[in-house]
Formats: C-alpha cells, sequence, structure tokens
C-alpha cells in the first residue's frame, strides 16, 4: 500500500460551505465572476479533466497503490482506467453516487489488474468526499455495501499474492474515511445554512403576510365604514335635495372604487409571497404596498365626503421613507376609521410634527359620554406597524377625547 503525493485540486469544496469570499484584487473578480457563471458541473469537469491530464503525465509518481501487484496489460487499459477515476468526477456533486460507483469501481480494478494510474487515484478521495457531502439518499445503504466492497477487494488481493499485511487493509481503509469525515462535517454545515435560510425566508414572508393582513383590515374597515356614513347621511337627505344626494352617491362611488383600487394591489402583492414552483420556499420579496397616499390626501378625501377633519402641519416638509409614508397614513386612516365609528360625526383633528429629522403624527377625536370605551379593534395593527419601524405609539382617552400619538425618524426602515 502506498500513498503518492499527486497534484491533484479538489475545486470548489468547502468553500460554498463557511467562510466569506475573500476579497479579490479588482483584475480577478471578472475571472471570478466568468468561473461561478458555469454551471457546477462544468466546474467539477474542469477539475476532473485537470487531474486526468496530470496523471497522464510522466511525472514519476506513484500516486495511489493499494495491493502493490505489478502486471502487463494491454497499452490502452491504463488510460482507461484513468479517465473513470478522473472524468467522472464531472457528476460529483449533482450526481455523487454515480461519480463515486464508477471512480470506486475503477480504483479497485486498477488494483486488482496490477496497473499504476498515478495520482488518478486520488479522484477516489475526492468521490468518497463529494458522496458523503452531497448525497442525499441511501446513503446507510450505500456506506454499509462500500465497506463489504472493501473487504472483497482486500481478500481478493490478497488471494491475487498481495504483500500487504492486515494492517495495511485496515490503516488504509482509516486513510479513507478521512475525506468521509471532512465530507460529514461540510454536509452538516451545508444543511446547517439552508435550515437558516429556510427559517429565514419563512419569517420574511409571515412578516410579509402580516402586514398585508393590517393593510387589508386597514383598507376595509377605512372604505366600508366611509361608505356607511355616507350612507346613512344620505338617508336622512330631504327628497327635493336632489344636489347633496348626487354628491353624496358620488362620493361612495369614488370611496368604493378607492377601496377596489387599493385591494387589487394588496393581492397583487399578496402573491408575491406564494410558494415558487423551483425552490418551494415563498418569495421573500414582497414589498410595501404602493403608497396610497399622504395624510393630507387622506383628509382631503374625507373632507370631500363631507366629514369633520381638520389637518395641522407644523414645520417644514421633511424627506421620509416610504415605509415611513405607508406607516403614517395607514395609522391616521386607522384612527379616522375608528373616529368615525365610535364618534360618528364628531370632529376629528390630524396633526403632522416635523422637527429635527423626526415626524409626529397625532389623532384627536371627542368621545360621546355614552361610548366612554377605547375604540378600534386596529390598535394592535397600528402598534405593530410602528413597532417595525422603531417608532413610538401611545393611544388613549383622555378627558373625553381619545388621542392616537405616532413619532417616527423620518428615514426609518424596517
Amino acid at each position: 500500500m502506498s500513498l503518492g503525493v499527486g497534484g491533484a485540486a479538489e475545486h470548489d469544496s468547502v468553500e460554498a460551505m463557511s467562510s466569506p469570499t475573500p476579497t479579490c484584487p479588482p483584475r480577478a473578480r471578472p475571472r471570478l465572476a466568468g468561473w461561478q457563471a458555469l454551471s457546477i458541473a462544468a466546474r467539477d469537469a474542469i477539475g476532473g479533466l485537470g487531474l486526468f491530464v496530470l496523471s497522464l503525465l510522466p511525472l514519476g509518481v506513484q500516486g495511489v497503490a493499494l495491493g502493490e501487484l505489478h502486471h502487463h496489460v494491454a497499452p490502452w487499459v491504463p488510460p482507461v482506467l484513468i479517465a473513470a477515476q478522473t472524468l467522472p468526477l464531472a457528476l460529483r456533486r449533482i450526481r455523487p453516487g454515480v461519480a463515486f460507483a464508477i471512480v470506486g469501481l475503477a480504483f479497485a480494478t486498477a488494483q486488482l489488474v496490477g496497473v499504476g494510474t498515478g495520482v488518478a487515484g486520488l479522484g477516489l478521495f475526492v468521490a468518497i468526499y463529494s458522496f458523503a457531502a452531497y448525497q442525499r439518499r441511501h446513503r446507510i445503504v450505500i456506506d454499509v455495501a462500500t465497506t463489504v466492497a472493501y473487504v472483497v477487494l482486500a481478500i481478493a488481493l490478497h488471494t491475487e499474492g498481495s504483500p500487504n499485511r492486515p494492517i495495511d487493509w485496515v490503516t488504509f481503509f482509516l486513510v479513507l474515511t478521512t475525506p468521509w469525515f471532512i465530507g460529514q462535517l461540510v454536509r452538516r454545515r451545508l444543511a446547517e445554512q439552508e435550515s437558516r435560510e429556510a427559517r429565514a425566508a419563512q419569517r420574511a414572508v409571515q412578516d410579509a403576510r402580516n402586514q398585508l393582513a393590517r393593510d387589508l383590515h386597514d383598507i376595509v374597515t377605512h372604505h366600508v365604514t366611509a361608505i356607511v356614513v355616507q350612507a346613512d347621511s344620505t338617508a336622512y337627505l330631504d327628497e327635493a335635495d336632489t344636489r347633496e344626494r348626487a354628491q353624496s352617491l358620488d362620493s361612495i362611488g369614488r370611496t368604493g372604487r378607492r377601496a377596489l383600487q387599493e385591494l387589487r394591489s394588496l393581492l397583487g402583492a399578496l402573491e408575491l409571497t406564494a410558494p415558487s414552483p423551483q425552490t418551494g420556499l415563498p418569495s421573500t420579496s414582497a414589498p410595501f404596498t404602493p403608497l396610497p397616499g399622504d395624510v393630507a390626501a387622506l383628509v382631503h378625501e374625507s373632507q370631500a365626503s363631507g366629514y369633520p377633519v381638520a389637518l395641522v402641519e407644523i414645520g417644514p416638509t421633511a424627506e421620509m421613507s416610504e415605509a415611513v409614508a405607508v406607516t403614517l397614513y395607514r395609522v391616521a386612516q386607522e384612527a379616522l376609521t375608528n373616529a368615525m365609528k365610535h364618534a360618528p360625526g364628531e370632529p376629528v383633528s390630524i396633526t403632522v410634527k416635523h422637527d429635527a429629522g423626526s415626524i409626529e403624527l397625532s389623532v384627536v377625536n371627542a368621545l360621546p359620554s355614552r361610548d366612554g370605551g377605547v375604540p378600534g379593534r386596529g390598535l394592535t395593527g397600528m402598534d405593530e406597524r410602528v413597532a417595525l419601524l422603531g417608532g413610538l405609539f401611545e393611544a388613549s382617552a383622555i378627558d373625553g377625547r381619545f388621542v392616537v400619538r405616532v413619532v417616527l425618524s423620518a428615514s426609518a426602515e424596517p
């Protein structure tokens, strides 16, 4: 038994596992990008081809020999056995079991016929490592079958006159387990990485779905409440008030169309969280619902429908992220909806204050004495929206008024 030192590179083995890609010089980056653009099979094929060519060179290296047998064979036999131990490495990650079987059979044949294949024998170590790292099915069965096959090979070599002692067979077997254990470690790291990525994807999708659920609640409750309030007001109009009745009906129609528009946008975002046919995992790219407007537009819409809403803006308007704009709009929308439901017809005051990179939103409405309770089923949703941006949310009934207050950084992102 002998192990020669040959030049065989194990391409792309542990690099996909652990450490981040090292910083490359500017000239090396295009080459690295070109290499990564190749398929896995193409990259592994280049590695196997390199080992094949290296094994054909007259390096004077014995390589990996187990039985120490030396026989004369036809000239075409060594190149064929060398090719069978190196070229199948192109399959080492896409079909690791197949690559291992071909390389192992070629190695055993080379030992039995007593043909020196140089450093091509190192392909067996690469195949063992790849099998341990990437094989997904029938692993235990193949491991047991491989061990039995090794015992049979050792007996056959001994029968053919191999000078090796039992300790040599055991030692070589232990040497073969080294790449197997390394592959097991790599496999565990790969599994942990896949598990982390899957959990992160599921969390992202769940967060997106929770956000969409909050949007759905806000859209439906606000627009439906507005339609109900407008419809009730229309019912009390005199039959002679045809102009007011027409304006009210027009406002109801505009409110309904706005609700449909926002619901279509919401359903489009919801489709992005459906499982991917390729990966089986949901997409994590569900964005915020397209900005439905700003607080001023919300107030104008409510005023146009005849609801008593006033807006006060303090300080110069600050640049804000889309996430902050959506959150302010949805909070104001939900607070206004609660006011319509619990104190219909009562004035609502909305204040937006811009100050040193932060934005404060306050929504205040009077509560009739008969209500007395804290309005709104969407308070939890408002709190969650603000918490995602690291802001402050307060909601309380004080002296017959209900106050919703939000403070956010203008540049906050989830």
